[in-house]
């Protein structure tokens, strides 16, 4: 019969390098996908602040948008005054999808933080890093400690 050990210990180098190897590319792309959401994050703001510095930026955007919708067809016109519906509508629906994109925007964001947390290493490794720079200030959770108690080498004598 033919020994299979030697070979099945050659595969098993070869499986992990592969392993992380689509790890590590599995990590750039929730890398990438972070930092798309980050760009539109960034246009989104970007909106908003020139929105909030000069309004007359939203001027033909919403007079065009209430020209879509029915344009002066819906005004509402009273002995003192015009309220002029179309242009309340078109500011909602523009108001509503910069809200949209933004919501997208950070689902986008999520969902790269979730492959990079699912895919990035040792969370062991982590968890020490994170000890070493934050010291005695980190105090392991509850359970933890309740098995790390569990296993607690019994050769040592307990006090």
């Amino acid at each position: 019969m033919l020994n299979m050990l030697p070979e099945n210990e050659a595969l098993a180098p070869a499986v992990e390098t592969i392993k992380s190897i689509i790890s590590l590319l599995a990590t750039c792309v929730g890398l990438v996908v972070i930092v798309i959401g980050l760009k539109y994050a960034t246009d989104i703001l970007q909106i908003i602040f020139t929105i909030l510095q000069s309004p007359s930026y939203l001027t033909d955007p919403i007079r065009q948008m209430a020209d879509v919708i029915g344009g002066s067809a819906f005004d509402q016109r009273w002995e003192s005054r015009s309220v002029f519906v179309a242009n309340m509508l078109s500011l909602t629906v523009y108001f509503c999808g910069i809200l949209l994109c933004a919501w997208l925007t950070l689902a986008i964001m999520n969902t790269g933080a979730k492959i990079v947390s699912l895919t990035a290493g040792d969370r062991d490794a982590v968890k020490k890093l994170l000890q070493t720079a934050f010291g005695k200030r980190l105090q392991p959770k509850a359970a933890a400690v309740k098995n790390e108690n569990k296993t607690r080498d019994i050769s040592r004598p307990q006090s």
